[in-house]
């Protein structure tokens, strides 16, 4: 599941793979510093470098639209605790008809 593989690639610090997991006009943005995805990156792997932070799926919620997704996933603590509340992962179709990360949370 795409959801899946963007947290797992943000943990890894693989930046160009977790680019792609993002809506192509997201990719194009992802390099601008200031940008949605940039933000979204450097925030995400700040929790992973600085807090040793983990994300676990958790569920998917039903959405009423058929191109889009909610997926809900744990953050962990380095001692396996939870931290806060689960966060959101919303994926949509894009217009490839390829299922990719629309708005992720950290």
């Amino acid at each position: 599941m795409i959801a899946i593989r963007h947290y797992e690639l943000l943990e890894k610090g693989d930046y160009e793979g977790w680019r792609s997991t993002l809506l192509l006009h997201l990719q194009a943005t992802a390099d601008r510093s200031g940008s949605s995805p940039s933000f979204w990156w450097n925030t995400g792997r700040k929790y992973v470098d600085e807090l040793g932070i983990r994300y676990k799926y958790l569920r998917e919620e039903k959405l009423p639209y058929p191109n889009a997704r909610k997926f809900l996933f744990k953050r962990k603590n380095p001692d396996g605790s939870d931290r806060g509340m689960p966060v959101p992962c919303l994926v949509t179709l894009d217009k490839d008809s390829v299922w990719r990360v629309e708005q992720p949370s950290y």
